[in-house]
């Protein structure tokens, strides 16, 4: 007789809850083995990971602060080399002050009536940036330069701003040969918040001076100490008076123009300066970052990582390695055009900037 042996029953299938539950309890075991082996990782590893989440939420907002310009860059464009020409640089920043009143701080009329500014927005303060393995050159541009393809053609710089930013970058690469590869821009309210965020700025100015129309007013010769609205006053002042042998002055609309580019090129290095010596600090620093994202506009090409490339540089600057060159261009008879000379375009050119090297975007 044959004997049957009965098979042993198959296991129940395991349930979804009971396969969480052991994975819950094999991760724990896990969890806690890794902690008597190395109880320092597991304390570092999650304050780790919180400071990079911390870290790109910074970052992110920083960028989220800066205000987008819409702007096509123009490209180079390949031609015969000029002799006496430099190289031209690698990178040009296109720094634009514009005249906004919207948020003019003292009120709009401090710099002179605030019906100057009813036509639009336009570029108060043009400058280039270069910067350089060994530090930095600023070339600032007379904001009353005249130019275009032609007699009937011309613009002045200032006014082409009116259209946009894009009018201002191709007119600067057509006549002058200027390959902007970031734009900047900072309205007047803007320009002082930056000033007194790196502490005011300490300039020398040669006699007192004042200007009504830019609210300046210097009574005093020698070292000075200004904030955000003073600054704002002097590198806006172009009909000042100074005060010699006792009288007030009132000097040429070509004196001011050149003394106006003079101090926008004096403030500029102020600035940088105070910058870097509150940049050591990195609590300050990064105050710093907060000030200065919330109070500048960018091309929609630059990014926080080129922003703080150029950072880098200024701050890595010594007063020394500032090149602050002024373009001369001579205002034409007591006027507000200033044409171009054979000497302006011979110190753009020993900078790398030629007419023909640059292709505009339009």
């Amino acid at each position: 007789m044959t004997r049957v042996r009965a098979s042993a029953p198959e296991p129940a299938p395991e349930q979804p809850a009971a396969r969480v539950r052991r994975a819950i309890a094999l991760m724990r075991a896990r969890a806690a083995a890794l902690r008597r082996r190395r109880p320092v990782l597991t304390v570092l590893v999650p304050i780790l990971v919180c400071a990079l989440a911390l870290v790109l939420a910074d970052v992110t907002a920083l960028s989220a602060r800066l205000e987008r310009l819409d702007l096509t860059a123009p490209s180079p464009a390949p031609g015969p080399q000029t002799p006496g020409a430099g190289a031209a640089p690698a990178e040009t920043w296109l720094i634009i002050g514009t005249d906004s009143r919207a948020d003019a701080p003292a009120g709009p009329d401090r710099y002179g009536a605030a019906t100057e500014a009813d036509d639009g927005e336009r570029a108060d303060v043009i400058a280039l940036l270069q910067p350089r393995p060994d530090g930095l050159t600023v070339l600032v541009i007379p904001r009353d330069l005249f130019i275009g393809p032609s007699f009937f053609e011309r613009r002045r710089l200032a006014v082409s701003y009116l259209s946009g930013p894009q009018s201002t970058v191709d007119l600067l690469c057509s006549e002058l040969g200027v390959t902007t590869t970031h734009l900047i821009t900072v309205d007047m309210a803007q320009f002082a918040r930056i000033v007194d965020a790196a502490g005011g700025v300490d300039v020398e100015v040669d006699e007192p001076v004042r200007d009504e129309s830019s609210g300046l007013d210097l009574p005093q010769a020698g070292a000075q100490h200004l904030n955000g609205i003073d600054a704002l006053a002097l590198v806006r002042s172009r009909h000042p008076q100074v005060r010699r042998d006792g009288d007030w002055v009132a000097l040429s609309e070509e004196e001011g123009a050149a003394r106006r580019s003079h101090y926008t090129g004096v403030v500029m290095r102020a600035v940088m300066t105070g910058l870097r010596e509150r940049a050591r600090n990195p609590l300050a620093a990064h105050s710093l970052a907060w000030a200065l994202s919330g109070n500048l506009g960018v091309d929609s090409a630059t990014g926080l990582t080129g922003l703080i490339g150029l950072a880098r540089t200024v701050l890595g600057a010594g007063a020394d390695s500032v090149e602050v060159v002024d373009v001369p261009a001579p205002v034409v008879n007591n006027t507000f055009i200033a044409y171009p000379t054979p000497q302006t375009y011979a110190v753009l050119a020993r900078y790398g900037y030629v007419p023909g090297r640059c292709r505009p975007a339009g």
